[in-house]
């Protein structure tokens, strides 16, 4: 029993010289890694496989998150079990949002993923199963993503959104 004793004091010891140590380097790494941050700590980029459609046909678009920072990112956001990496945006000719097929983002293309140091990450989606492009005419497309390190004036998270697209659909 005073074996024991002995070696948590011991333990204690120890732990209570390190901690500081131990606290101050991971302190200095944190700050050093801010200081060599970019932000936002990515952008994001969008393109069209096809800048004109038909009504009816698979509209596929690429998303490219690229790293601006010299680390490695998470390039997901989850909570509550439901994907909220990306949210979409559409907009017909006169500015009225296009028709959504469902609530939500689209939760076909979720997976978990990280980017290296000022590397990007590529996905593919259809547009055409979030939004209903059932009419011919022009739409805006734009994607966006919340940015996990900072926050608006408000406290809210702050939002980094995509370049524009336009594509055209004919009936």
């Amino acid at each position: 029993m005073r074996n024991a004793v002995t070696r948590t004091l011991i333990l204690a010891g120890f732990l209570a010289i390190l901690t500081p140590t131990l606290r101050s380097q991971d302190g200095e790494r944190l700050k050093t890694l801010a200081a060599n941050d970019t932000y936002p700590t990515f952008s994001l980029t969008l393109t069209s496989k096809s800048p004109d459609y038909r009504v009816g046909s698979m509209m596929w678009i690429t998303i490219v998150q690229t790293n601006l920072t010299n680390h490695e990112i998470d390039c997901t956001e989850e909570w509550d079990g439901i994907d909220r990496t990306y949210q979409y945006e559409a907009t017909d000719e006169d500015g009225k949002p296009a028709e959504r097929r469902h609530r939500g983002n689209a939760g076909w293309d979720v997976h978990g993923c990280t980017i290296a140091a000022r590397g990007n990450e590529s996905r593919m989606l259809q547009i055409e199963r979030v939004f209903k492009f059932d009419r011919p005419g022009k739409y805006v497309i734009r994607v966006s993503h919340h940015e996990p390190f900072l926050t608006d004036e408000k406290g809210e998270p702050l939002v980094v959104w995509s370049n524009p697209i336009t594509i055209t659909i004919t009936g």
